[in-house]
C-alpha cells in the first residue's frame, strides 16, 4: 500500500484480525526487524528498493501468522544478485520460524535451491509430473561461507529436474506438430 510505511504494511494483516494497536506496532517492528529492515520502519514503499518491498510483503505475510505461506514467483522481477541475496534470506526466515513455504517458480536453480521437495508440473494439463526430493548434506553450507550453488549435489539436482522439464518440453512441442 502506497501510503502507508512499512511498519504500517506490516500492520495492514494485523489490523484486519482485530490485533490491539500496540501489539500490531510491536508484531510489526518484530517481523521487519526479521527480514533486516530495522530503521526503515518509516520509509514509504517509493523509498525503498525492489528487494527491501519484497522484504516488506514477507514480514507482513509472516505477522499474520500463516499455517502455510505461499509465495508465486515473489522474486521474478529482480535482479540476480538481489534474488540471490533474498533467497539466503528466505532460507534463514524459514529455520528460524519453522512456517511451510510453498514457493512457485520457473528457475530450477531457485526451485533447488530453496526447496526440500520440488514439483515438476506438466504443461497441459497441469499435473504434477513428479516429486523431487532434494536433501544436501548440509543445508547450512551458505553459513560456512561455502556455496551451495557450486557443490556437485546441486548440479545434480538441478540435472534431474531440468531431464524431467526437458522431456516435458519436447513432448508439449511434439504434440504442437501433430
Amino acid at each position: 500500500l502506497p501510503w502507508r510505511t512499512a511498519l504500517g504494511n506490516v500492520e495492514f494483516g494485523l489490523e484486519a484480525t482485530g490485533v490491539p494497536r500496540r501489539q500490531r506496532a510491536a508484531k510489526a517492528r518484530e517481523f521487519l526487524d526479521l527480514v533486516g529492515l530495522t530503521g526503515f520502519e518509516d520509509r514509504h514503499p517509493h523509498e525503498l528498493s525492489g528487494g527491501m518491498r519484497q522484504r516488506v510483503a514477507i514480514a507482513r505475510s509472516l505477522a499474520y501468522d500463516p499455517d502455510v505461506l505461499l509465495m508465486d514467483e515473489p522474486f521474478a522481477a529482480l535482479d540476480a544478485q538481489t534474488r540471490e541475496s533474498l533467497q539466503d534470506e528466505l532460507r534463514r526466515i524459514w529455520q528460524s520460524t519453522g512456517k511451510t513455504v510453498v514457493f512457485i517458480t520457473h528457475g530450477i536453480e531457485e526451485a533447488v535451491y530453496l526447496g526440500q521437495r520440488v514439483a515438476v508440473i506438466t504443461s497441459r494439463p497441469g499435473r504434477i509430473k513428479e516429486v523431487v526430493p532434494v536433501s544436501f548434506k548440509d543445508r547450512a553450507t551458505a553459513a560456512t561461507g561455502e556455496d551451495l550453488r557450486s557443490s556437485p549435489e546441486f548440479a545434480r539436482y538441478r540435472h534431474e529436474i531440468w531431464t524431467l522439464l526437458h522431456d516435458e518440453v519436447a513432448r508439449a512441442q511434439q504434440l504442437e506438430k501433430e
